[in-house]
């Protein structure tokens, strides 16, 4: 799964990495999406095929992309059945005020947030998280080529460290995260 960026910089499409781009892109018309590989529409967020191509071992990777929604139920059927992402976890966060969807695609998550509290309107994409094996180097990277970057510091998830963009031009929150070794 890859993203592409708008005019603005912000993310205007995920890219799904498929090895056959007519049979895929068939099989979504089938499940019933509109469109054709240039762009399906999946809840009111656009989605393209590409062939897929391998990772040339680049220091960031596609970890998460978030997608909030008003109607999980239309998102979980969405994602899991007409574009065969696989659900993972649905979990209900009501400390949190939302219920989580994660769907794996490749070696990258989809995770599909809504309120618990329903709120209407096409989904929209809410964040991307950049998977590093060395975070301080690339904040170091990216703060001296002048982007906006935190300092590092412990994330939610147990074990990770993670630092924020902050750079306007993006368009979209973004999130550097390391995993434990």
């Amino acid at each position: 799964m890859l993203v592409e960026a708008g005019d603005d910089g912000s993310l205007a499409a995920l890219v799904l990495g498929v090895d056959d781009v007519a049979a895929t892109e068939r099989l979504l018309q089938r499940r019933g999406l509109e469109g054709d590989a240039s762009g399906f529409d999946v809840g009111g967020l656009r989605w393209r095929l590409a062939p897929f191509v391998p990772g040339e071992g680049s220091d960031l990777a596609l970890d998460h992309v978030v997608v909030r929604t008003g109607d999980p139920e239309r998102a979980a059927a969405d994602h899991g059945a007409r574009l065969g992402l696989e659900l993972r976890l649905d979990r209900r966060l009501e400390e949190h005020g939302f219920r989580g969807l994660f769907f794996r695609c490749g070696d990258a998550v989809v995770e599909v947030v809504a309120p618990t509290k329903g709120v209407d309107g096409p989904d929209v994409f809410g964040g991307i998280a950049w998977r590093t094996r060395d975070l301080e180097a690339t904040r170091e990277r990216l703060v001296g080529a002048g982007v906006e970057v935190s300092e590092v510091r412990v994330g939610r998830k147990p074990g990770t460290r993670v630092a924020t963009v902050r750079d306007p031009a993006l368009g979209t929150p973004t999130l550097l995260i390391q995993q434990p070794a």
